[in-house]
This record gives structure tokens, sequence and C-alpha cells, in this order.
């Protein structure tokens, strides 16, 4: 996040088992697409949560993300009150937009 650009996820692997843990552990979660018309779609990031918070990292990813029109939406999805239930918050409902000045800021650190 600090150099402000994408990067390919890497594997890990598990150097006692010499075993694959994780293949693509990227953010967001799950990317979908949206049909809005003809040849239009929307391309969204979904980031899963238990309880619909994210940390300071995740939001200033979310919020390159969107900035860099990468993603049209990020949703976040938590677990809802009901069993089996799923709540989807939009992030920049939830977590607002930053100013350009601000978010300039953060990348230079």
């Amino acid at each position: 996040m600090k150099k402000g650009k994408l990067v390919k996820c890497k594997p890990k692997f598990n150097p006692f088992t010499k075993s694959l843990m994780m293949n693509s552990g990227g953010f967001p979660d799950f990317i979908t697409t949206k049909h809005v018309h003809n040849e239009l779609y929307m391309v969204i990031g979904v980031e899963v949560k238990m309880n619909g918070i994210l940390s300071k990292e995740e939001k200033e990813k979310c919020r390159w993300y969107l900035q860099n029109k990468i993603f049209s939406k990020i949703l976040i999805a938590k677990k809802g009150d009901k069993r089996e239930k799923i709540e989807y918050i939009d992030f920049e409902k939830k977590y607002g937009k930053k100013t350009e000045e601000n978010f300039k800021s953060v990348q230079s650190l």
C-alpha cells in the first residue's frame, strides 16, 4: 500500500509441512460484476468481515481502489441478525469519502 501500486499476490507455504497454506490471499475477498446496460458492467469488490468493521489498512486500500477506479463499488459482507443471513454494506456510505489531499498524505508515508 505504501508504494501505491497493484501487485500480484504470492502463494504462502508452510515451511514445516512444505504445503500450500493460501494460494490467493488478496484483498478484497471476492470480485463480482453487475450488468448496467448494453456492454457496460460495474466491477464490485466484496470484503468479508464477521463484524463488518475494516482495519485502518483495509480502509486505505478500499479508498485507493475507488480513487484509481479499479472498482466501481466496494461492499462489506457481514454476518446478519438471523442465521445464514448476510448483510452487505456499501463502503462509501459507511466510511464516507476522503478528500484527495488526505489520500495523498497517506500515500506519501
